[in-house]
């Protein structure tokens, strides 16, 4: 199948739906026409990154007919991925993706370990960020338990999160006061 040149204007989501398709195609069979796609959505949009990860991994897959196709496939690949790395102004999945390729198909552990680590921390910012928000949309919606259980969770992972804490707070002053509990007084023996 001969991919078909873009119109000038392609929407997004002509480029999301390339996208879509190509992910579907899970099998071997499948891959060069799986790429076919992936490359006609990088060559309307070269910045959508869900196709520029997902054609990095399957080029780093897929059967070459001999080792030079291998090579430029896997240069392909970490070109991909590292155009991925920018458009997304270094998300996670990026980050991780490129540091994998970078040990797994190079044998560059000292770059990967960098990378990896970048997605990492990053990763961990957003769950921190998203744990918080989420905290404060517990409070809002009145969920106060779920709040509080979600918060002790978040400060497990994030003990010294200023942010968490901070949307604990109005969380924990709304809680009911906790009742004591009665001790039943001791029976007389008759």
């Amino acid at each position: 199948m001969k991919p078909r040149k873009p119109s000038q204007h392609v929407a997004l989501s002509e480029v999301a739906s390339l996208h879509r398709q190509a992910s579907r195609m899970k099998r071997a069979e499948e891959s060069s026409q799986s790429l076919e796609m992936l490359d006609e959505a990088l060559e309307a949009c070269p910045a959508y990154v869900p196709a520029l990860l997902l054609a990095g991994r399957r080029l780093q897959m897929s059967a070459s007919e001999g080792p030079a196709e291998k090579r430029a496939g896997l240069r392909k690949a970490r070109r991909y991925l590292q155009q991925a790395v920018l458009a997304s102004d270094r998300s996670a999945a990026s980050l991780v993706e490129l540091g994998y390729f970078l040990h797994v198909t190079e044998g560059a552990s000292d770059a990967a370990e960098r990378y990896l680590l970048a997605g990492v921390e990053k990763a961990q910012t957003v769950l921190e960020d998203g744990w918080s928000g989420l905290i404060d949309v517990l409070y809002a919606q009145g969920r106060l338990e779920e709040a509080v259980a979600l918060g002790k969770r978040a400060q497990q992972l994030f003990p010294d999160s200023v942010r968490i804490a901070t949307s604990l707070t109005p969380v924990m002053a709304a809680m009911p006061a906790p009742t004591p509990k009665r001790t039943p007084a001791p029976r007389r023996r008759r």
